[in-house]
């Protein structure tokens, strides 16, 4: 570590800290050191021990807990730890913990500063464990401190613990912390009052160690009765430091004697007492230091401190203060300050002089201690409750009015970030204003277009939960909610609840609103996915094709969420067979995308990717291939991070090369996508499992039997599991399986699966559908390797009649049947027709894919061609 370096804040100018040299990457939220800070050696030499005690071998130091009451410093110990050992780090991050999400966010923007290519503010529950994965394995740093800041549960902090040679740091009013880290932690409390008296001291020209201007030493008398009476105020603070802080910037600034002040600090503190007997003693001290206060304060001030209290503990933005443009209505009191940025700014600063609030200028936000808002607004709340009313609706008004009302627009995710962390703490869940519930429903819908579907999911069930309560159950806002909280179910992979919560939805919108209200329509189109999730492809077919008029009479023929259902209808086609008809859907999409948003917008490569796997199953696999190979190339000049949708891509394109021949390269990239998605989504997530079963095919074609094998009983177990053993994908995986215990020498085990995987398509199916005829081609096989010979043939005839129907004469499948069934013809004695058959094949074979195709190989040699199920992607 270099002592050279210094860290540069967002506005270019070196922090200000004289005494030590800063980290590399050195958190905007970490808090400027305080000029002020007194004493606390022993928890910080004991801080320091705890997390440095462990020797280069230990893989991860346990983190260190530093626990108190509200108001005792935890804050400012962390805050003073972290200045006074930068130098030890490349990396010093502060991540506010009261709330689990703002712990994500935190930790997705620490990943972007740490230059991580795979961390997206699109895709909030991926990247955070990128980012812990990143500093568990020293890259690009080794020596990091995170600060979790005020962690209110403590089985949650666990998951967002990173292993590895960094540090972490806790603070939190829970005492109990050893269970869960393996170590007692610092139990930090008030101020001995020694340290208390010097603070005080320190703080209080009245109580100073000599005159003002440093002219002459005080006399002992003065001495001695400056340090009693610093003592008594200590004393009667409880040397709480947040009220001894508070006092001191008080005295400070009004120059009242300390008698007095103390005299006044027991008259109120009795009065609150005898009004609040269930009130902490922690509470009582600082509520009467802020009554003190209060009377000093002007009244554009007292009503701005007021206001703020009834916001979360999170900093606040100014822009979301003051919008006098957006708001019809303003409480008299508040007037001035909501609607003048110089007005709230005087009494910010008017504030911040008394220590009620902290100010940070760079980021224009205004920050209340969080022991400050609790027992200001409990006040307010028990004391008068109709102007606690009118302060929650304000803080409401001004939520809701900084709404840019586009979620999806990615500019906008910094606007909707500063009111975020205030829905649940403010009660917005309970407003019944529209606005503001409004605000809540984009919230939602933008965090799981950004890939925070659990996000999305906490915020909308629990809002979801409570306008259920409020409201009736025909309530346009809440059905608007819950479409957006199926959304994110089904994108969280609990599909089938998102299928419950959209059919109730849908038939309390067709019951209320018809069936051509907007609404009605956005949610009947998410539930035609829920359909198709589950398997149901002629369900979902006929429900997005009975939408179609509706659609196109309700959305113009640009209109995103027209071009949005006509990409699912191509879905419904390609799940059901009909290629030729999907490719005509999909083409038009991305003529019509291109058109409107441009050739590289994810929309217009959406259709793109569709037409690459159109292409695909029509067995136009070279120019499947180009396409694929073009969509990849497109992701990563735009530098996409490795997301759902570059996954499906980078997948597509892993089967496409196996189509067309090259297995080692389809082996190499689809081993990386199924890694990726492992740790994107996890084993059982449905996108996982689709990549895995295109993955038994590519290790089969590489001969990995073994791997195949192994891969392909896990994920059929899985998806039994997870999507049930009926469905389309269960099946798939099934049959590809199959393939691979014929070949490892059980045919009679694959013919089992095969009977099985054929009853189940059978089930699903009244027609010859591509994935049947797949199956009865390697049926085939196992019957004709134990040496059912004559009922091969007879299977192999049937099949390939009905895939030359189906799929056409010189569909590589049709001729892998054909191929298979020269071999069953010879065995049966018939000669003459096997040896047609042969020529029209191997003819075929190179005009279509040439011979040095390995279908073709494998035909000219008269070995069995294996088929395998390609498993549909959604």
């Amino acid at each position: 570590m270099t002592p050279e370096r210094a860290h540069q804040g967002q506005s270019g100018d070196v922090l200000p800290d004289s005494t030590h040299v800063h980290s590399i990457i050195w958190g905007s939220e970490i808090p400027f050191r305080n000029p002020n800070f007194i004493g606390r050696v022993e928890e910080l030499q004991a801080l320091r021990a705890q997390l440095t005690s462990g020797s280069p071998a230990v893989i991860r130091q346990p983190p260190s807990a530093v626990y108190g009451v509200g108001g005792v410093g935890k804050t400012e110990l962390a805050a003073e730890y972290a200045h006074r050992y930068a130098r030890d780090y490349d990396v010093v991050w502060w991540v506010r913990a009261d709330q689990e999400d703002s712990i994500r966010a935190s930790l997705v923007v620490l990943g972007r500063e740490l230059g991580l290519a795979e961390v997206s503010p699109e895709l909030r529950d991926y990247s955070f464990r990128v980012v812990l994965a990143a500093l568990s394995g020293g890259k690009p740093y080794e020596h990091w401190l995170l600060v979790f800041d005020d962690v209110t549960r403590r089985g949650m902090i666990g998951r967002y613990m990173p292993r590895g040679s960094g540090h972490v740091i806790i603070t939190s009013r829970i005492s109990e912390w050893r269970q869960e880290l393996r170590t007692e932690g610092i139990e930090l409390k008030e101020f001995p009052l020694v340290e208390a008296v010097q603070f005080l001291r320190k703080r209080v020209p009245e109580l100073g160690y000599g005159r003002a201007d440093g002219s002459e030493d005080i006399s002992e008398a003065e001495e001695a009765h400056r340090q009693q009476q610093a003592e008594a105020l200590a004393k009667t603070l409880g040397s709480l430091p947040l009220a001894v802080e508070h006092a001191a910037s008080y005295l400070a600034q009004t120059s009242t004697p300390v008698a007095e002040y103390i005299a006044d600090f027991e008259r109120n503190a009795h009065e609150l007492l005898a009004r609040h007997a269930d009130m902490y003693s922690t509470s009582v001290a600082v509520a009467t230091t802020w009554n003190l206060s209060r009377a000093t304060l002007t009244p554009d001030a007292e009503a701005l401190f007021e206001l703020l209290s009834f916001f979360s503990a999170e900093p606040i933005s100014e822009e979301v203060l003051v919008q006098p443009a957006r708001l019809a209505d303003i409480p008299a009191g508040l007037q001035k300050v909501l609607t003048s940025r110089t007005e709230l700014k005087r009494a910010e600063r008017e504030l911040a002089r008394f220590s009620l609030v902290k100010i940070d200028g760079v980021r224009n936000i205004v920050q209340l201690h969080r022991v400050v808002q609790m027992v200001t607004r409990g006040r307010i709340e028990t004391e008068d409750p109709d102007a606690a009313t009118v302060l929650r609706n304000t803080v409401h008004t001004l939520l809701a009015a900084s709404d840019p009302g586009s979620p999806e627009k990615e500019q906008n995710d910094p606007i909707y970030e500063r009111s975020y962390h205030h829905l649940v703490p403010s009660a917005a869940l309970e407003s019944d204003n529209p606005l503001l519930r409004n605000l809540i429903i984009n919230q939602v819908r933008r965090l799981h277009l950004r890939g925070g579907y659990q996000e999305s999911l906490s915020l909308g069930e629990a809002a979801l939960r409570i306008w259920e309560r409020r409201h009736p159950a025909d309530d346009i806002q809440n059905l608007a909610l819950a479409v957006e909280v199926g959304v994110a179910m089904r994108a969280a992979g609990r599909v089938e609840e998102a299928f419950d919560l959209n059919k109730r939805t849908l038939d309390l919108l067709r019951e209320h609103y018809g069936k051509s209200d907007e609404t009605y329509l956005i949610c009947a189109n998410s539930y035609g996915q829920d359909l198709r999730l589950l398997g149901r492809y002629d369900d979902a077919l006929a429900h997005d094709m009975s939408l179609l008029p509706a659609y196109e009479e309700t959305f113009s023929p640009s209109q995103h969420r027209l071009l949005n259902l006509r990409n699912n209808i191509a879905i419904d086609l390609r799940c059901v067979g009909r290629y030729e008809e999907a490719l005509r859907y999909d083409s038009e999409n991305a003529a019509e995308r291109t058109r409107y948003f441009g050739a590289t917008d994810p929309q217009t490569m959406s259709s793109r990717f569709g037409v690459a796997r159109d292409l695909r199953r029509l067995g136009r696999y070279e120019d499947a291939l180009a396409e694929a190979r073009e969509l990849v190339r497109v992701m990563e000049a735009r530098q996409e991070p490795r997301r759902f949708f570059r996954l499906e891509i980078q997948s597509g394109l892993s089967v496409a090369l196996r189509r067309a021949g090259y297995y080692p390269e389809a082996l190499a990239v689809a081993e990386d996508v199924y890694r990726r998605y492992l740790e994107l989504a996890g084993d059982e997530h449905r996108a996982t499992l689709v990549a895995a079963i295109n993955l038994i095919c590519d290790r089969r074609v590489t001969d990995d039997l073994a791997g195949a094998q192994e891969l392909g009983e896990k994920t059929a177990l899985t998806l039994e599991k997870v999507a049930g053993p009926g469905h389309p994908n269960t099946l798939a995986a099934r049959a590809n399986l199959a393939v691979v215990l014929r070949m490892r020498g059980n045919p009679a085990a694959a013919r089992e699966v095969n009977e099985g995987v054929l009853d189940g398509f059978k089930r699903l199916y009244a027609y010859n559908h591509p994935s049947t005829l797949v199956v009865m081609t390697n049926l085939a096989s196992d019957l004709a390797a134990i040496g059912a010979v004559q009922q091969a043939r007879e299977l192999g005839e049937r099949t390939l009649a009905a895939s030359r129907v189906v799929r056409g004469l010189a569909h590589p499948a049709t001729l892998a049947i054909a191929a298979n069934l020269v071999l069953d013809l010879r065995a049966t004695h018939d000669d003459d027709a096997a040896l047609t058959l042969q020529q029209e094949t191997l003819a075929a074979y190179e005009e279509l894919l040439t011979l040095e195709h390995p279908q073709a190989r494998r035909a000219v040699q008269q070995g069995r061609v294996n088929v395998d199920i390609e498993p549909m992607s959604l």
